[in-house]
């Protein structure tokens, strides 16, 4: 008995009807990838850009009798959409992308314009079953931040910033550049809140009044808060106690107010940091950047001061 869904039933005509519908699904199939490749490349609109790098980010290219040797991989799909997106609002010369073919797979790589060479970026995935990726440099393999179309979610993550821009990039790229860098990083995640509703942690790089930044170790010893104390003198700033809870309180200039506090208990702690500016455009971050004595303080007990990041993305 013939049995249409099983070729070994089929005659002989039948096997190569079979063959050949196979050939034209696998052929479909391609097409349809087409066009929406050029959706993604070629569109103005920006809820068709992230529909088109959603559906290609899980796109399965590949059938039983038609397969395409050179692919980029779901990764490339979330960078070629950022890079949209710089370009939609004005900034697409900010970055440059790049596409180069490695062992028959081909392969983008994204550089920020203002930092010449000095860094070259893409995605890897998490890994896991999880959507989302990961933005990272490739030489040091510092995650800036977590993107994940699908959740809507965009994550920085304090520690990448900090190891890469604060530290590694400090002798190598001028301060006014660095903080262009960022911004464009920081640019990406405010396009993405008004265009798409996207939920986005600026962490370290919020500019807010109401953030409060939350020290990896929230049982903070006062000693480290006696070092900014002595830190701040030599530079000629007196602390003050903070104004919220028990702490500190730094003026520095414009305006520009640091706290360190414990918004916590004395038995059960929990210090954290704010910053507040008249025009909110300061983050702490920039704070570090515009300051050596915060950042010498930061550094030096990075292990208790770093900025947590969210833990369920950043381990």
């Amino acid at each position: 008995m013939i049995n249409e869904n099983d070729p070994s039933t089929l005659s002989t005509s039948g096997r190569l009807l079979a063959y050949n519908d196979a050939i034209k699904s696998g052929l479909e199939t391609g097409e349809k990838f087409t066009k929406l490749m050029d959706q993604l490349v070629q569109t103005t609109d920006p809820e068709l850009l992230l529909q088109a790098a959603d559906a290609l980010s899980v796109y399965s290219l590949n059938s039983d009798y038609v397969t395409f040797p050179h692919q980029y991989s779901f990764a490339d799909f979330y960078l070629i959409f950022v890079s949209r997106m710089w370009e939609l609002h004005g900034e697409g010369d900010a970055i440059t992308l790049e596409s180069s073919e490695y062992q028959e797979q081909l392969k983008l790589n994204q550089q920020i314009t203002v930092l010449d060479d000095s860094g070259t970026f893409n995605f890897s995935n998490t890994g896991s079953d999880d959507s989302g990726v990961y933005y990272q440099e490739r030489a040091s393999g510092q995650s800036l931040f977590y993107l994940n179309l699908q959740k809507k979610m965009l994550r920085f993550n304090s520690h990448a910033f900090t190891q890469l821009f604060i530290i590694q990039y400090a002798d190598k790229v001028e301060k006014s550049d660095i903080l262009k860098a960022v911004q464009v990083f920081i640019n990406l995640g405010n396009y993405l809140k008004k265009d798409f509703g996207f939920s986005v942690d600026f962490n370290m790089l919020d500019t807010d009044n109401s953030e409060v930044y939350e020290f990896q170790n929230e049982h903070l010893s006062e000693s480290i808060v006696d070092k900014l104390f002595v830190s701040a003198a030599h530079e000629g700033y007196m602390l003050e106690n903070s104004a919220t809870g028990t702490g500190a309180m730094l003026h520095l200039k414009d305006d520009l107010v640091v706290q360190v506090y414990n918004k916590g208990s004395q038995s059960d702690p929990d210090w954290v940091l704010s910053v507040h500016d008249k025009l909110q455009q300061v983050s702490w971050f920039k704070l570090l950047i515009d300051y050596d004595f915060l950042k010498t303080w930061y550094l030096n007990d990075l292990a208790e001061l770093e900025i947590k990041s969210d833990p369920l993305v950043f381990a």
